[in-house]
């Protein structure tokens, strides 16, 4: 996810990417200690009083986003006489915001803003969304703060906003999904709708068949945490398990995708998406997994990848 993530971000923008998988219950928005720790470090992104530059913009984004056009250059217009933009969505027919990708000043008044989300965090035990959208309809605290908080244009659409932007999107945040292959599954469905062109997967999948060779693969499937494991390609085709469990011999090229062999004549799956990490010097193959028996009444179609470094 973070590879096809990173894959649209424009090279002029400084990456740092947190990890944030922590031991928690399941719950709406990751739960309570990813709540809290997402907050913190929106608060460390914004300096004391006296250390800060207000033309500079930090972006705070989930990797559950593809991105399709390039926006940085958009961002000083988008941010003339606001403090913090986020994401719009709808619900109950009231607009309000959502937290997955969030464009602010560096600045102690944004700083005073996240602190009092975190304070509602740990003493309500509330989303911190919820916090979020609670404390912009507090009009005392943002004038006392003299904080402007506006939404980004509709183009920076997420699932939940519903309708579809009326212009190019730029982004597609794949929220409303519970797991990481449903959420796959919604930006691979609307992929068609948005790419401008198929320029971008043909420049990633030229760069993997040219790299497919004399290197590590690291496979697994999305619905799983850890992966099945890792594999060399030979320069025949042939698939070399270095370790797990690598239930395919063959890789054959095609003029659009990957196709990777079991024995005799069934398939494993057919790779059709391709993305390019320049940031992190990766690349990433994915597709749908080839059911074993078709003719089995259960059939599970999850999404099978595979990545490597350049």
């Amino acid at each position: 996810m973070l590879i096809r993530f990173l894959s649209g971000l424009e090279k002029e923008i400084t990456v740092t990417c947190h990890a944030l998988d922590l031991p928690d219950k399941p719950g709406l928005g990751g739960g309570p200690n990813l709540w809290k720790s997402k907050t913190r470090l929106l608060i460390e992104a914004c300096p004391i009083e006296g250390q800060q530059d207000e033309e500079k913009f930090e972006i705070f984004s989930d990797i559950d986003i593809t991105i399709y056009r390039p926006f940085r250059e958009r961002l000083p217009a988008l941010m003339e006489g606001y403090d913090i933009l986020f994401q719009r969505e709808w619900l109950w027919e009231k607009s309000r915001a959502n937290i997955g990708f969030i464009v602010f000043r560096c600045t102690p008044a944004v700083r005073a803003f996240w602190e009092e989300i975190l304070r509602r965090v740990e003493v309500n035990n509330v989303w911190d969304q919820e916090a979020v959208n609670m404390l912009l309809e507090d009009k005392d605290f943002l004038e006392k703060n003299k904080i402007k908080a506006g939404f980004l244009p509709e183009e920076f659409w997420c699932f939940s906003m519903g309708a579809l932007p009326d212009s190019p999107c730029v982004i597609h945040h794949a929220n409303c999904a519970t797991s990481m292959a449903k959420k796959w599954l919604q930006m691979t469905l609307y992929q068609p709708l948005f790419a401008s062109s198929s320029c971008h997967q043909q420049g990633a999948f030229a760069t993997v068949v040219r790299k497919l060779t004399n290197r590590v693969w690291s496979c697994g499937k999305l619905d799983r945490r850890n992966l099945i494991g890792q594999f060399a390609i030979g320069d025949d085709g042939a698939v070399q398990p270095h370790n797990g469990k690598i239930d395919f011999q063959h890789v054959t090229v095609t003029d659009g995708g990957l196709v990777l062999h079991r024995k005799g004549e069934k398939l494993k799956s057919i790779l059709d998406e391709f993305y390019v990490d320049a940031h992190r010097g990766r690349m990433l193959c994915a597709g749908r997994l080839c059911p074993e028996d078709f003719l089995s009444a259960r059939q599970r179609n999850g999404f099978f990848f595979m990545h490597a470094p350049l």
